[in-house]
């Protein structure tokens, strides 16, 4: 030692996340709050098991499904940027961890009458009608009906756009927007797709009648066999089978507030606007086409959209939180 004065203490290091960060480098912040959202997951879908009202997860079909979602998404990147961004083991670790959660949300989603019987349409259903003059729907058949059966095939790519959006973000180089759009996922499927959906409890107008009895929406099953609505019809089906019968298969659960199609259709606006600039426009069509089709084609009410949007808002200002203070203490 030189000098009279004493000598400078570093601060230590945690070893956990010394090895993290040697691994992920920069991507380690979302990867640790999307392993800590996929646990808690795993435990609530653990207790409503062992309660008997939520069937196993389906962890190799999703295994299947993010992988294809992973390579569809490294084609397209190679095509214009070649090699992925982020190092291999973080891309790993986030397709094992989004392949999980996927595929315990499912058991979740299922299991929501059974926690919390539905108990929210009535209420919605009533008000919109009021509000409108006619129930939302009906409202856009009127002036969209020759629409139906393209919005019912956009709608229907649902899962494959997000998939493939979902996994350019994972592929690309670490960041902090990065780290904030892949947090603000895994946030909107946990608080909006389980907790929010548990909460408040619905099936959506299509579902309504068959749930409640009466014909309350009894001419919209047949306004979309009359307009060709095939994806919406054949999926509605499996999904009240599934319920109806009490054997889930890969469609099952049913939950309509707030929109959880709604809401990560805004999220790939937040991250085109992010991102990729270039692309904000396409995205913010997708998005107003994805709650049209979810209102006409009888999924949702326009206030589950509405809650889907706004709940999204939330998530991605509270994942700019979380990013900064993992950033801060990184």
């Amino acid at each position: 030692m030189t000098g009279g004065g004493p000598a400078a203490v570093s601060e230590p290091v945690p070893v956990a996340g010394l090895r993290l960060s040697r691994r992920f480098g920069q991507d380690r912040d979302w990867i640790a709050v999307m392993a800590i959202l996929t646990a808690l997951e795993l435990a609530w879908w653990a207790i409503a098991w062992l309660q008997g009202i939520a069937p196993a997860p389906w962890i190799a079909a999703y295994l299947l499904f993010a992988s294809v979602g992973l390579v569809a998404a490294a084609i397209v990147r190679a095509m214009r940027h070649g090699r992925p961004g982020a190092p291999w083991p973080a891309i790993v670790a986030g397709t094992l961890l989004l392949a999980i959660g996927a595929s315990v949300f499912l058991p979740l989603k299922y299991a929501i009458p059974g926690e919390i019987p539905f108990w929210l349409d009535r209420p919605l259903a009533l008000a919109e009608r009021s509000l409108l003059g006619a129930d939302p729907w009906l409202v856009l058949d009127r002036w969209l009906g020759w629409a139906t059966r393209p919005l019912d095939w956009l709608y229907g790519c649902w899962l494959p756009v997000q998939l493939v959006v979902l996994f350019l973000v994972v592929l690309a180089a670490p960041s902090r927007a990065k780290s904030r759009a892949l947090i603000a996922y895994s946030l909107a499927w946990f608080v909006l797709g389980a907790v929010a959906a548990a909460l408040l409890s619905s099936v959506g107008p299509l579902f309504f009648d068959r749930v409640f009895g009466g014909e309350l929406f009894g001419g919209l099953r047949g306004t979309l066999e009359g307009r060709g609505a095939a994806i919406a019809l054949a999926e509605s089906d499996r999904m009240w089978e599934a319920l109806a019968t009490g054997r889930p298969g890969l469609v099952a659960g049913i939950s309509a507030m707030p929109s959880i199609h709604v809401a990560i259709s805004l999220w790939i606006v937040l991250v085109a606007r992010t991102l990729r600039r270039g692309a904000a426009l396409a995205a913010w069509v997708y998005f107003a086409l994805v709650w049209l089709g979810s209102v006409q084609l009888g999924w949702h009410y326009v206030s589950d959209g509405l809650a889907g949007a706004l709940g999204m808002a939330a998530m991605w200002w509270l994942a700019g939180v979380v990013e900064r203070r993992c950033a801060t203490a990184a």
